[in-house]
């Protein structure tokens, strides 16, 4: 009676069926060939940078270049001779966290 035939890298643990066993740096290396990288928000890896999809870095500056603009997307509004410029301005610092206990 023949042997039977071995599949290709079945003398190898199932890293499946087999809890302890982890997969080698090249197979996890393999495995993120295709990784959907930066293409939505989604994304399971994002490298750094200031795209949508991207990942911020630590050192970011909100300076337009490593990220947005800090206050980007608030509008200022009012005459500057008077107060209701002012009033626009703390209205913008509210939206990002800042306490207003100024009275009128």
């Amino acid at each position: 009676m023949a042997k039977p035939v071995k599949a290709y890298g079945s003398d190898k643990p199932d890293p499946v069926q087999d809890k302890n066993q982890k997969p080698s740096a090249q197979t996890v290396s393999d495995f993120h060939t295709n990784s959907d990288v930066d293409t939505r928000p989604e994304s399971l890896h994002h490298t750094l940078g200031p795209g949508p999809a991207q990942a911020a870095p630590g050192n970011h500056q909100h300076d337009g270049g490593d990220s947005e603009l800090l206050l980007t997307g608030f509008t200022i509004t009012g005459s500057r001779g008077g107060n209701v410029a002012l009033v626009s301005i703390i209205a913008a610092l509210v939206r990002l966290g800042v306490t207003d206990n100024t009275t009128a």
